[in-house]
């Protein structure tokens, strides 16, 4: 059986991730910015339910691009 796993609304969770993930598409490099509204609508779709782990590694890996390279350098 697949586990289920879901992006919770409470406190406008579920809301504020796909601001940001939005957001990250106006900031991001043009040919990109297709994979990112992409990534929006599938868990809009499902209103946060049913999130599978690569949803979950696509958007841990694009808010990590956003972190300043030396933040990510440090030992």
């Amino acid at each position: 059986m697949k586990p289920t796993y879901y992006i919770t609304n409470r406190n406008d969770q579920l809301l504020q991730l796909l601001n940001t993930i939005e957001y990250c598409a106006y900031e991001y490099e043009p040919e990109r910015a297709d994979f990112i509204i992409q990534l929006k609508e599938e868990i809009l779709e499902n209103d946060g339910i049913d999130v599978s782990p690569e949803q979950y590694n696509k958007i841990i890996s694009l808010l990590l691009t956003f972190v300043p390279p030396h933040i990510k350098h440090i030992h």
